[in-house]
């Protein structure tokens, strides 16, 4: 058994997200990521000034307003689906740096998706941390909390009557409490899907499939008709990962989740291997398009967009790269979650909350961090939000007369959902996370399902050790 990393969760600290049931409880592990984190020298700890001074709420203007104007980094995503929010969060800096009371002004750094796992866990581990950072939820976000390179923003957010009264289902801080103390902002939520061409389907005599089998049967039928059926553009292996972790749902639905977020989890237990087979069997008979290994995102949505491919695994976070009424295509796109032969595990989909951002412990002004981000919760960021088809966090109004017609058929997707679970890189960290996604990549290459998910389960063994 791997060995577990434990966290003091409050009620609020859960897992995985029923749809309309809130969190589900869970128990949950660190992963390689704490331990690569120790070996950088980062949990030697120097904790946030309001955590050292035993201060619960909210720091005075007084105490944090100086005389030079104080830069502050903030860090997020940019390069393929990320490139429209990545804008919108410099028009709401610039928004900030004119108008804000605290004498801040934030520049904006921007990675892309892959490399700013490696990135951000260098920063931290530096005295160049990022003031503001985005992160992912549990297993990314806990080792930094651990090393105390975070401040409980939660301390400001909670105290803040029209700032944590905007979120009316408060289970969204599940993935985000650790210890009872929230320590990063959401703003959005997001599943996977699978973006279909139904004018290259009725082309190939085919339907929406309702179950697996029939999926396999539609990726034949668009095969036979000399078109590439399906796209995963694995340039950036976490897209392999999700594709792996959607077939664990389809195989094993909520119940196999739970076991894989459990202190019991073997990563080369029998439907990890069952779902890794099932993956390289759709790579063995020819169903992916030619140079999916290394293919960017972008690449894959090109490829998508101009009917070159009849499906493509995509966020719903991504559907503004599909959103181009001038393609000739653009009335044939829609949506499925890709189903199972089980009835009763359609609806369990890869997703969970979106757009979530942390403050650093060394941030000089703290407060200053919690307003622009109160600024980005509450303000005109959650209408971009709501154009490219992400469901918000928050409550604040926004306009859906105008939603585009794209935004409309994905936002129907959410309706089908029952239980999310989040991405197992998410859970992991970057360790054992990362390398889950290395394996799928690796099955897609051509390695044995169970070489590769006994490999995964080396790698945790030998973590566990050291």
């Amino acid at each position: 058994m791997k060995k577990a990393g434990r966290s003091n969760w409050s009620p609020l600290g859960f897992l995985y997200m029923r749809y309309k049931g809130g969190w589900g409880t869970m128990k949950r592990r660190l992963g390689i990521g704490l331990s690569v984190l120790m070996a950088m020298g980062i949990l030697a700890g120097c904790g946030s000034s309001a955590a050292a001074d035993g201060d619960s709420g909210a720091v005075s203007k007084a105490k944090t307003k100086t005389e030079d104007v104080v830069e502050m980094t903030m860090t997020t995503l940019n390069g393929g689906t990320n490139d429209v929010f990545a804008e919108a969060i410099q028009r709401e800096v610039d928004k900030f740096n004119e108008s804000n009371e605290y004498n801040v002004r934030i520049k904006l750094e921007c990675y892309s998706n892959d490399n700013y796992k490696t990135k951000l866990t260098t920063l931290m581990a530096s005295n160049a941390q990022p003031d503001i950072f985005f992160t992912w939820e549990s297993g990314f976000l806990q080792p930094f909390v651990d090393g105390d390179k975070v401040y409980p923003v939660g301390d400001i957010l909670v105290n803040d009557e029209e700032w944590y009264g905007a979120y009316p289902d408060k289970s969204v801080f599940g993935p985000l409490t650790f210890g009872d103390e929230i320590w990063a902002v959401p703003n959005s939520k997001q599943i996977v899907v699978v973006a279909y061409n139904n004018k290259l389907f009725q082309d190939a005599g085919t339907k929406v499939p309702a179950t697996y089998s029939e999926f396999l049967e539609t990726c034949e039928a668009l095969k036979q008709a000399g078109i590439s059926p399906l796209a995963i553009p694995c340039g950036e292996a976490w897209y392999g990962g999700q594709m792996l972790q959607q077939l664990c749902n389809v195989l094993g639905g909520e119940e196999f989740y739970n076991y894989t977020i459990s202190d019991e989890v073997q990563w080369n237990h029998k439907t990890f291997v069952e779902a890794g087979t099932l993956l390289k069997q759709i790579m063995d008979q020819g169903y992916l398009v030619d140079g999916f290994l290394g293919m960017s995102p972008s690449e894959g949505f090109e490829l998508f967009n101009n009917g070159d491919v009849a499906m493509f695994m995509c966020i719903t976070s991504g559907v503004n790269k599909l959103d181009v009424p001038e393609n000739p295509y653009y009335n044939d796109i829609d949506f499925f979650l890709l189903p199972s032969d089980n009835p009763d595990y359609n609806g369990v989909n890869v997703g969970s909350i979106g757009q979530t951002y942390a403050i650093s412990s060394q941030a000089e002004n703290p407060e200053a961090a919690a307003a622009f981000l109160k600024q980005m919760t509450l303000g005109d960021y959650q209408q971009v939000l709501t154009d490219n088809a992400q469901i918000t966090a928050t409550n604040v109004q926004v306009n859906l007369d105008n939603l585009s017609e794209m935004t409309v058929r994905s936002r129907k997707m959410f309706d089908q959902m029952k239980v999310y679970t989040p991405w197992l890189d998410r859970i992991y960290g970057a360790g054992e996370g990362v390398e889950f996604n290395n394996a799928s990549v690796s099955i897609l290459g051509g390695t044995d399902p169970q070489e590769a998910m006994d490999n995964l389960q080396q790698f945790a063994i030998d973590n566990a050790n050291n």
